[in-house]
């Protein structure tokens, strides 16, 4: 572009040589159609240029982390018109790490549209966006950069490799621990309390309470089954992350197929509340990681091991004092 600009500017200053040379009126058409020329090709190009649309696309949704993925920058006009020149740079960032990659990328582009392949190697696990941050045009004399209308961003997630880890010990199918039945009613297990006013007469115990001097009631219990709790740290290095999901990547698969739902909990680094998920199914670890992948990770943060009311869990992250 800078060559054609020079051939312009040295064709202007001939033109305006001619005109103070010779006082005809050719050296004043000359002059203006020289002037006219800039123009002339921004008008030429317009309609391409109008109609032109450069955006990226995915051709996978998710892949594992590590795999080569890619993108695909692809700019056509609706016309079918030609443009001279296209530069465009893409932007792909991880929402989890916070990584960015941009390419700068030129081509021509025939009047059939024109298609590029960015390669990108997917190193850490994460939601990435690539979206087109510009895309300019040439005009038909290649004189002027005009800016080209963008499409939308596409998503990509790195999955975790799913390690092959080993299931934590887990209690017997149906063994838990008895609680106090919401209502009350009829049951085969109980414990015996002090009465309080508005409890049933028929739960009171007459003989404990005639031995004891008091109303005694019976307190029905329930079983409630154990639920295994997993808690994750979401903050570290990336690649401290992508050890960490893929643990509990596999301590997820492995708990589901043999039929043992769980609880996630990890800490929010920012408001530092406990969020977390029941996980039943695939489909709510699917819903799950596409959330954990999604959620910025600092490098440094605090550990969920810091609260209380979490022992027993299986714990996924640095350890106590991290942050």
């Amino acid at each position: 572009m800078l060559r054609r600009r020079i051939a312009y500017l040295l064709a202007l200053l001939g033109a305006l040589v001619l005109r103070v040379a010779y006082t005809g009126w050719l050296a004043g058409v000359v002059l203006w159609w020289v002037l006219a020329l800039p123009v002339a090709g921004v008008l030429a190009a317009l309609p391409a240029l109008l109609s032109c649309k450069v955006l990226v696309t995915a051709p996978k949704e998710e892949v594992t982390r590590g795999s080569l993925w890619g993108v695909q920058l692809t700019g056509r006009s609706a016309l079918g018109l030609p443009l001279g020149r296209v530069r465009a740079r893409v932007e792909m960032a991880n929402a989890l790490t916070g990584e960015r990659i941009q390419k700068t990328l030129t081509w021509l582009q025939p009047g059939g549209g024109g298609r590029l392949d960015i390669p990108a190697p997917s190193v850490h696990c994460g939601l990435y966006t690539a979206r087109v941050v510009w895309a300019w045009g040439l005009d038909s004399l290649g004189l002027f950069w005009l800016p080209l209308r963008r499409g939308g961003p596409v998503r990509l997630y790195a999955l975790p490799r799913e390690a092959g880890e080993e299931l934590p010990p887990l209690p017997p199918e149906g063994e838990g621990q008895l609680r106090p039945r919401p209502g009350g009613g009829p049951g085969e297990d109980y414990d015996p309390r002090p009465y309080r006013p508005g409890d049933p007469i028929n739960t009171i115990h007459w003989k404990l309470s005639a031995k004891r001097e008091e109303l005694v009631v019976r307190e029905t219990l329930e079983n409630v089954p154990r639920q295994l709790l997993l808690t994750l740290d979401l903050f570290g290095t990336p690649g401290e992350l992508d050890r960490r999901l893929d643990t509990l990547s596999g301590l997820a698969r492995g708990l589901l197929e043999a039929g043992r739902p769980f609880r996630l909990v990890t800490l929010d680094q920012v408001s530092r509340e406990l969020t977390g998920w029941e996980i039943e199914n695939g489909e709510d670890w699917r819903a799950c990681l596409a959330t954990l992948l999604s959620t910025p990770a600092p490098p440094e943060g605090k550990s969920v091991l810091d609260l209380a009311g979490l022992e027993g869990a299986v714990h996924i992250g640095g350890g106590e004092g991290d942050g």
